[in-house]
């Protein structure tokens, strides 16, 4: 939460006293820590012109676990894809 009118440049924006944003984290498979929700509530004003007064919310889910294989290879090891 900002506690005060936050400057951002000279005149490039504003954030305004109130502006919130929560981050909700989940831990998965006992592996990662992986965002579940944010929540937010700006108000701003960008180069003294437009301002803005956004609230939402956005919610993760259905994480799915996957798998690739890759090989890091030398400069001369590269081969040219067809023509």
């Amino acid at each position: 939460m900002a506690i005060d009118t936050v400057a951002l440049g000279w005149f490039i924006a504003c954030v305004h006293k109130g502006t919130r944003v929560m981050l909700e984290q989940t831990r998965l498979n006992d592996e990662v820590w992986l965002p579940s929700q944010v929540i937010f509530r700006v108000d701003a004003r960008v180069a003294l012109l437009k301002g803005y007064n956004i609230d939402g919310e956005q919610t993760y889910r259905d994480y799915k676990k996957f798998r690739t294989a890759s090989k890091i290879v030398g400069i001369g090891e590269v081969q040219e894809p067809p023509k």
